[in-house]
């Protein structure tokens, strides 16, 4: 920063009063716990995104999974206490996350969490440059991006309606150094910070926070699968030994976005939590 931009906006801060009006101050589910947080994930009935899903339960939250089979989430659904429902949808089309939403918050009887996990991973997100077609390119913005674009676009009346909320967005450490062999997986998960940092700033004033949750090298079957698929391509390289804390467990995620959900995080918003055990130190 240059010094005489420093100069001005220190002078700016200086004279707001300490006692501002337009501090935000989180929905009240969150703080008295008067009533459970009620929650939407995407994705959130495999791998990271049941470890989400379990991580809000543990704390209380009701939550609706959303999963193109939902039978996928049968065990979840099952467990006592009925603090779990899954709801059918393919995140790549907006009139189904519109939908979906609506469902889910007619379901919870308002919202306050939405989780963007829903992703193509896995083998299908590794592809060589060579390998990139325009079919594979565009399946993969329309449903690691548009899909939370269109989620948040239908949750955010919801979310202002409850007095304010939290988005999370979950991305990648492939957003800030790519893996070889993941050009359009990569480039998508770099697009889901910009969309991040767009929409905690236009969401801020009604009190929605907007974070996202960048992974490094988790332990759970898609790794597993891509793995071999990176291998067989020839494609990549072996992570594991290149993180200093060795590889992380999908518990590792759903513990963040927790807080990151709570009224601890309150003054977080617009920022990509990179959560990768040192990969990227």
């Amino acid at each position: 920063m240059q010094i005489g931009v420093a100069a001005r906006r220190a002078g700016a801060f200086a004279a707001v009063p300490s006692t501002m009006s337009t501090a935000f101050t989180p929905p009240a589910a969150s703080v008295s716990g008067a009533r459970p947080l009620r929650a939407v994930v995407t994705g959130g009935a495999t791998n990271i995104g049941r470890a989400i899903t379990e991580a809000l339960v543990a704390r209380g939250a009701r939550v609706v999974v959303g999963q193109p089979d939902p039978a996928t989430a049968a065990a979840l659904v099952a467990r006592p206490g009925g603090q779990v429902t899954a709801r059918a949808v393919d995140v790549g089309d907006p009139e189904q996350c519109a939908r979906f939403v609506a469902a889910a918050v007619a379901e919870l009887g308002g919202l306050d969490v939405l989780v963007n996990n829903a992703a193509i991973t896995g083998p299908g997100a590794i592809a060589l440059l060579p390998d990139v077609t325009p079919e594979h390119f565009d399946r993969m913005m329309r449903v690691n991006v548009g899909g939370a674009l269109f989620c948040a676009q239908a949750a955010a009346p919801h979310l202002r309606a409850a007095g304010g909320g939290t988005i999370v967005n979950i991305s990648s450490v492939n957003a800030l150094r790519p893996q070889r062999g993941a050009v359009a997986y990569a480039a998508s998960k770099a697009a889901l910070g910009s969309l991040t940092r767009s929409l905690a700033r236009e969401l801020a004033p009604d009190g929605v926070r907007v974070v996202a949750v960048a992974p490094g090298d988790i332990a759970t079957d898609a790794a597993a699968q891509a793995e071999e698929e990176m291998r067989a391509r020839g494609a990549g390289a072996d992570v594991h030994g290149l993180t200093p804390l060795g590889r992380g467990r999908p518990g590792d995620i759903g513990a963040v976005v927790a807080f990151l959900v709570s009224p601890e995080a309150r003054f977080v918003t617009g920022a990509t939590w990179v959560v990768d055990g040192g990969l990227l130190a």
